[in-house]
């Protein structure tokens, strides 16, 4: 009974080999790199080829399997190599061009501030030449009517003493014993001429009535006296007046001629700081248009290096998928390559069965 026992355990477990190792078979066999494998296999049995040949032949297919695997992660770190200098070159391109569009958009932001200020200061000096201009015109004319009145006034008052001087006269030869008929067209054109007068008529009118009385009640020596000294302090009073306005005259002429520099001074530092500005706005305005060529330049560099980058980064996933996949292709057919090596060696005979009965 014991004998019994025993033997239906072996053939059991025996059969539960065979079994496992025709499961284990059909599903290399399934893999098309197990089946082409199989089959070369198969070729080495039908010519009755020794097992050792055939695990030369595996370990040859093993062999393959790890030299392209090795020829794979060789390629593969190159390009991963290759794809982070490029990478970090076109980083190093993004920030560039970012730190450029930056630094040129402050540039541009600041210039058209500093442009606004300049357009006011610009602005102002133009009002403030125009201003200067209006009073320079308008202080020449008021000096120049000044002037005009100053000359017109002393001339008057030439014209007055000129006729004081000519009445001193007729007085001195009335009282030197000249006839007052001897004198009367003397007498005539003066009295009309200090008549006339419309500048002094206050003060000339005390003469006027003397000259009138003289004439009307007759020559004596004391009225000749009382006139000679009334036409002292006249033609006194004219000198001190016209010393008085030629004092004026000479005061506003110095006043003008100093303010006219000053002026003039101005108007010369406003028209160069004018030019001045005209030249800072357009250094302003092109500092602006370069600034915005800068900054548009660099974003079409931008844009570019971000694609670049992106298609690189794209290229790399793919080539790390293709890494991965054959990686683990590889592997699996490694592991093919294992299990039938291990089926030739320990159930060669399974094996060969299992191999003649497939297709």
């Amino acid at each position: 009974m014991q004998k019994i026992a025993l033997l239906a355990l072996v053939l059991a477990v025996t059969a539960a080999k065979f079994i496992d190792t025709h499961t284990t078979l059909a599903q290399i066999n399934a893999d098309p790199f197990g089946h082409v494998v199989l089959s070369a296999i198969k070729a080495h049995l039908q010519a009755s080829t020794p097992a050792n040949e055939v695990n030369m032949l595996l370990n040859g297919v093993g062999a393959g399997l790890v030299q392209d695997q090795n020829d794979h992660d060789h390629a593969f770190e190159l390009d991963t190599t290759t794809n982070n200098r490029i990478v970090e070159d076109l980083e190093k391109e993004i920030l560039y061009h970012q730190n450029q569009i930056a630094s040129n958009t402050q540039l541009r932001d600041d210039t058209i501030e500093a442009l606004a200020v300049s357009e006011e200061d610009i602005r102002v000096t133009i009002q403030d030449i125009a201003n200067n201009e209006a009073t320079y015109a308008r202080e020449e004319a008021t000096r120049n009517q000044q002037h005009e009145t100053f000359v017109a006034k002393v001339a008057a008052i030439d014209d007055v003493i000129d006729a004081i001087d000519e009445a001193a006269k007729l007085i001195q030869h009335l009282s030197l014993g000249a006839s007052f008929a001897q004198l009367k067209s003397k007498y005539e054109v003066l009295h009309k001429k200090l008549s006339d007068n419309t500048s002094h008529t206050a003060l000339l009118q005390p003469v006027i009535t003397a000259l009138t009385e003289l004439a009307t009640h007759g020559v004596n020596q004391k009225a000749l006296t009382k006139i000679a000294q009334l036409l002292s302090e006249i033609r006194q009073q004219l000198v001190q007046e016209k010393a008085a306005k030629t004092d004026v005259e000479d005061r506003q002429a110095a006043h003008w001629a100093e303010f006219s520099v000053h002026l003039s001074n101005e108007h010369t530092r406003l028209v160069e700081r004018k030019a001045q500005l005209e030249v800072q706005i357009q250094e302003q305005k092109d500092t602006i248009e370069d600034a915005q060529s800068w900054i548009e330049f660099h974003t079409l560099e931008l844009e570019n290096s971000e694609e670049r980058l992106a298609g690189q980064q794209a290229w790399y996933a793919v080539q790390s998928e293709i890494y991965e996949t054959q990686t683990a292709e590889r592997t699996a057919q490694q592991e093919i390559v294992d299990r039938l090596q291990e089926h030739i060696s320990e159930k060669l005979s399974t094996t060969a069965q299992f191999i003649a009965s497939r297709n």
